[in-house]
């Protein structure tokens, strides 16, 4: 494919557009756009163009929006639209039971990548949010994926920066090592006031066809009375039937 003269071809700076977009800011002007993807704004309106040509952007006045064309090429990845499909009515139990936060994860490089959220009414305050990402040491579901991370893939996280994301401890690799260790020994990971302080999430691993973690399955809820081992009760199997249900898949 063709280059530009800053060494980016045409589809890194369409990429570069399309993750212009987050859940926090799902509506941008095209300066916006230009401006999130650090690209000229002659470059960026061309790019625009055709992705709306294509049906990947929407306009809605002078605003844009990720296209509903893109979220049905993206439904059909096998390792995004499987597992989701296949966690789901498990992740409806979940929150049936408890009423409260049931959500699906999977380690995209130094994040947790959220496939599904479900909810209940008057649920304890979350906000994680379908499509958005949180950096794997301030959630669960980061810790419980890591935990189980192989021994390169652990210290290619622990080498990555470790920002304030918002209320989670800062520890150095030392401390964090020795919890990870706890977690994979527990089978759970427990997070208490990292993102809100009213707010504990609890997630645990689900097993791929040969056993490696593949995603998390969490329950975000109160802090207040919180006692893990009830969660754990409704949580825990859960999980373990969504590996069967992919074990079984695999082999069939």
């Amino acid at each position: 494919m063709a280059r530009s003269s800053g060494g980016k071809s045409a589809l890194s700076r369409a990429v570069r557009v399309l993750e212009a977009f987050d859940p926090s800011r799902n509506e941008l002007t095209l300066t916006q756009v230009a401006a999130r993807a650090e690209l000229p704004m002659a470059t960026a309106h061309g790019i625009v163009a055709e992705l709306v040509e294509l049906g990947l952007l929407e306009r809605r006045g002078r605003e844009l929006i990720l296209g509903v064309r893109l979220w049905e090429v993206a439904v059909r990845a096998p390792g995004v639209f499987g597992l989701r499909e296949t966690a789901f009515p498990y992740l409806e139990r979940v929150r049936d039971r408890l009423q409260q936060h049931a959500q699906l994860g999977i380690l995209q490089g130094g994040e947790v990548l959220y496939l599904e959220r479900l909810s209940a009414p008057e649920s304890a305050i979350n906000f994680t949010a379908v499509g958005g990402r949180i950096p794997w040491y301030a959630t669960s579901s980061g810790l419980v994926l890591a935990a189980s991370a192989s021994p390169e893939e652990l210290s290619q996280l622990l080498a990555l920066p470790r920002q304030r994301f918002a209320l989670e401890p800062q520890v150095g690799n030392a401390d964090f090592k020795n919890r990870l260790a706890r977690v994979r020994q527990e089978g759970h990971a427990v997070t208490r006031g990292y993102i809100h302080e009213d707010s504990t999430a609890v997630a645990v691993p689900v097993l791929g066809p040969y056993g490696q973690a593949v995603a998390s399955l969490a329950v975000v809820v109160p802090s207040e009375d919180f006692a893990v081992e009830p969660v754990l009760s409704v949580l825990a199997p859960a999980a373990r039937a969504v590996s069967v249900k992919l074990r079984e898949a695999f082999a069939g």
